[in-house]
């Protein structure tokens, strides 16, 4: 597979849907989850800045495909389609896993991980430095919005 751009890993819960795990998201007009409007503009920023293709890895994967789901983006004021999923989760891995079997099979290396999953904590030094730990109630929120640009610049 031969990619130019960096791939942004991008994680919904936690990033983009800000809803404590503990109560049901409140729902958008397309019946499905609301997200946090500060996020979206953040992604929107990231996005309009870099040359990034979206892969998501957020388990909401399993339940919407790619059309549905960049529709969903499109009704939330996302314009940048998402290129594709992680592929499936067949082995009960954890997230970490997911995304570093990911990476190996694709032979990516210029990438970006925006995620709230405290398991990729676990990944290597050098893997950790392309990683945008959010906190589920703030989701991707001006701190991170900076911490991503400064990663991606990074990158370059």
């Amino acid at each position: 597979m031969n990619i130019e751009k960096t791939i942004l890993i991008l994680d919904l819960d936690g990033v983009l849907i800000t809803s404590p795990p503990w109560k049901s998201d409140e729902m958008d007009f397309d019946g499905y989850s609301k997200f946090d409007s500060e996020c979206v503009k953040n992604l929107n920023i990231i996005l309009e800045e870099e040359c990034c293709e979206i892969w998501l890895s957020s388990t909401r994967r399993r339940t919407k495909s790619l059309i549905e789901l960049n529709t969903i983006f499109r009704n939330r004021g996302i314009f940048k389609e998402i290129k594709g999923f992680l592929p499936e989760n067949d082995y009960n891995l954890d997230r970490k896993e997911e995304i570093l079997n990911f990476l190996k099979e694709k032979e990516i290396r210029d990438f970006i991980i925006i995620d709230d999953d405290k398991s990729l904590n676990a990944m290597s030094d050098d893997l950790k430095e392309k990683l945008v730990l959010t906190d589920y109630s703030k989701g991707l929120n001006r701190e991170k919005l900076g911490e991503a640009l400064q990663k991606l610049k990074q990158n370059n």
